[in-house]
């Protein structure tokens, strides 16, 4: 473009110095015609031209002739003089676009190793074509470090964030962070009865509550919670079962099912079947052996589900020789449907869990209830501590539950009926986690 403009502008100079020409050969003419009508220079006489009125108009006009001769050579010499300055410029703006283009060639090379170069010259055009002396270093000073910035392109993928939290590894985190915790510490426990009247007793019991529902009103919890339980992966198995199997949860955009009761299922991937699964898995992963019984007790009737379910739980403690601990998994059934008991534990929503002991009463004893409420009260405690707010009150009623029939038995309620399998099946990795912390190897 400089050098498009410099050729431009050397045409237009050209053209007035060819416009000079004309003017000067008509003066010249002009002249002439003075001498041919006895016009001298050098005297002062008359013109016998009607034009001319009197000598001083003829003198004056020479000088007038001469001056305009004066000044059109004057311009003249300067017309020329600035095209001789302008073709001089031309030879160093030619000489500074090949010097650029040969600059640019380099910084291609550049680009070849990961590189962005940003020129930042002030090389300008002028409008009427003229060019400065600055605009001549600028060409000179194309490459000059202080011109350029050179930045490194990052290559490394940028890879999407994953808006989902990995759920279980944070669960999975807390308990390894409190795999060395004291499980039975001998320290004092503090027990205190808040409120009793007939039916009720509610008790605080180190950092949780109990609702104390059975006809006991003097058990001793501290001692019960300082006596220790020896429990080993290799010799005691776990027994899941499942005394209403048909108990289910809310739908959620990944479990989608039909009841075939109010919040009840027979459905097997979407009931109690499908949590005590979940549960036996994250146990096994655990490295215990695990022992899951599928059968249904209260499919067709719900009234007579316990005395089904304990003829499975001898049935099934016969073929194990015995189990360490007995887990009947159960699902809260509030009266109000929209229920939804939740924790948070570090961004993860979790369905709170319910231990419901029985601890008999004189017409059904119940000779395991203090051995059974020992694993209960510690597992709450230790839950307490790596997952606060994980359990809700415990509740001691005079009920059995079929925990006679072994030394260590639970009743686990999972949740309720405004829980999602999403969050239930979270809880069951929590318990999972503590009852591998409990266990001496």
């Amino acid at each position: 473009m400089k050098v498009m403009v410099a050729f431009l502008g050397n045409n237009k100079q050209k053209s007035r110095i060819s416009s000079l020409a004309k003017e000067r050969k008509q003066n010249h003419s002009i002249e002439k015609f003075l001498e041919k009508n006895n016009y001298h220079k050098s005297s002062a006489k008359k013109i016998k031209n009607p034009v001319f009125e009197s000598t001083n108009m003829g003198s004056n006009i020479t000088n007038i002739f001469h001056r305009e001769n004066h000044h059109k050579q004057e311009k003249n010499y300067h017309i020329l003089h600035e095209s001789s300055i302008l073709n001089f410029k031309l030879k160093y703006v030619i000489v500074g676009t090949i010097f650029s283009v040969a600059i640019f060639a380099f910084v291609a090379r550049l680009g070849g190793e990961s590189q962005i170069l940003k020129l930042a010259t002030n090389f300008r055009q002028a409008d009427d074509g003229n060019m400065e002396i600055a605009d001549l270093l600028a060409v000179y000073n194309v490459y000059n470090k202080d011109n350029y910035i050179f930045e490194k392109v990052n290559t490394e993928k940028i890879e999407k964030a994953d808006e989902e939290i990995d759920e279980i590894a944070i669960l999975d985190s807390i308990a390894k962070e409190n795999e060395t915790i004291e499980v039975f510490s001998k320290k004092d426990i503090t027990v205190k009865v808040t409120d009793e009247t007939n039916t009720l007793q509610r008790v605080n019991v180190d950092t949780f509550k109990i609702l104390n529902q059975s006809g006991k009103r003097n058990i001793d919890f501290a001692a019960l919670l300082k006596s220790d339980i020896v429990l080993t992966k290799k010799s005691d198995k776990i027994l899941l079962y499942n005394t209403h199997t048909s108990e289910s949860y809310t739908n959620s955009e990944k479990y989608k099912f039909d009841y075939t009761g109010t919040m009840r299922t027979t459905d097997a991937s979407y009931n109690m079947l499908a949590i005590a699964k979940e549960l036996s898995r994250n146990l096994n992963a655990k490295g215990f052996e695990c022992v899951q019984n599928t059968t249904p007790h209260d499919y067709g009737t719900y009234t007579s589900a316990y005395a089904k379910s304990r003829i499975t739980v001898k049935d099934a403690l016969t073929q194990m020789n015995g189990a360490g601990i007995m887990i009947d998994v159960h699902r809260d059934a509030a009266a109000n449907l929209a229920y939804r008991p939740i924790v948070n534990i570090k961004g993860v929503q979790v369905a709170q869990v319910m231990l419901v002991m029985g601890v008999g009463s004189s017409s059904v004893p119940n000779a395991n209830w203090e051995d059974n409420l020992k694993l209960a009260l510690k597992l709450q405690q230790l839950g307490d501590k790596i997952y606060p707010g994980l359990f809700k009150p415990m509740y001691v009623r005079n009920s059995v539950y079929n925990q006679d029939m072994n030394k260590y038995s639970l009743l686990m309620e999972f949740g309720a009926t405004g829980n999602t399998i999403e969050e239930v099946m979270l809880s069951t990795r929590c318990i999972a986690n503590l009852l591998n912390i409990m266990y001496k190897d």
